[in-house]
């Protein structure tokens, strides 16, 4: 009768194993005007997790200090924003200090790039050792496994692990992209099965599982850029004095939710069987 003896695996018999980085289908293109690496701050500011995604928000900019803020921060008559110029029958008049600017608008998050890796090997079974030099023997494993979800924040090239934000990548909250994936889901997986041992050799399993990286990049919509000179409001509603798009980006501003790919339902698994000579001692009764 062939001897089998199981030991816990250690991390030590761990490893990573990445594959190439598989870049999913972007979504339609977005006529934009990206402002990294002149206006930095803006972005992260203004559409910070998901917010202002909805209604119109309002900001007042410096382009020349890069000061930003809120409404309450720009009201009508204080400084920095605002200076006095005089007044006649109609009230007070006041005009922008120079370079300030009004912006009108809101926050939406689509996903720029979609990509999977596979991630960790994890032990999937103990250790079993085959004491015989007679035969092979195998051994039944339960196996277990629940998906987990990530969220990074990049600004600049500083990335940071945020909260996970359903209102950001939760397709129920209405995020502006769909997906397929366990992302804000925990999703358990089980099965069983066995490890054919040869004589004189010690195995054991494991699985790796496959991720899916959602990249979103929050992007701010423009109703209204203006300036106001004392006696009229001048602006359109595209970005910049000239003009160009409705659409601001920073593309070194972004998120990217992590979690594990979905096939029918259930986590996605990459399975290995490993086995070595048994050690010295191993086999002692």
């Amino acid at each position: 009768m062939p001897t089998i003896k199981k030991c816990l695996l250690t991390g030590a018999a761990f490893s990573l194993a990445l594959t190439g980085l598989t870049l999913g289908a972007a979504p339609t293109a977005i006529a934009s005007t990206d402002v990294n690496g002149v206006h930095d701050g803006l972005l992260p500011n203004m559409c910070q997790n998901g917010s202002n995604r909805s209604g119109q928000s309002v900001w007042y900019y410096n382009v020349s200090t890069k000061q930003l803020l809120d409404r309450s921060g720009g009201r009508v008559g204080y400084p920095p924003v605002w200076r006095y110029i005089g007044g006649d029958k109609g009230g007070n008049r006041y005009a922008m200090n120079a370079n300030w600017r009004e912006i009108k608008g809101h926050c939406f998050y689509p996903s720029s790039a979609s990509w999977t890796y596979e991630g960790r090997q994890t032990a999937y079974s103990d250790e079993v050792t085959n004491c015989s030099q007679a035969g092979n023997v195998s051994q039944r494993v339960d196996q277990s496994y629940s998906t987990t979800t990530t969220t990074t924040k990049t600004v600049n090239g500083t990335v940071g692990v945020s909260p996970n934000i359903t209102k950001m990548f939760g397709i129920d909250l209405g995020a502006e992209f769909s997906y397929s994936w366990s992302y804000g889901k925990t999703v358990g997986w089980n099965r069983a099965t066995t490890i054919d041992v040869p004589p004189g050799r010690t195995a054991w399993l494991t699985a790796a599982p496959i991720k899916r990286v959602v990249r979103v990049n929050p992007h701010f919509w423009i109703d209204e850029y203006n300036w106001y000179d004392g006696t009229k409001k001048n602006g359109h509603n595209k970005w910049g004095i000239s003009g160009t798009e409705r659409d601001i980006v920073d593309y070194d501003y972004y998120y990217d939710g992590t979690s594990d790919e979905l096939r029918n339902g259930q986590p996605v698994l990459k399975f290995y069987k490993h086995d070595r000579a048994n050690r010295s001692g191993e086999c002692r009764r």
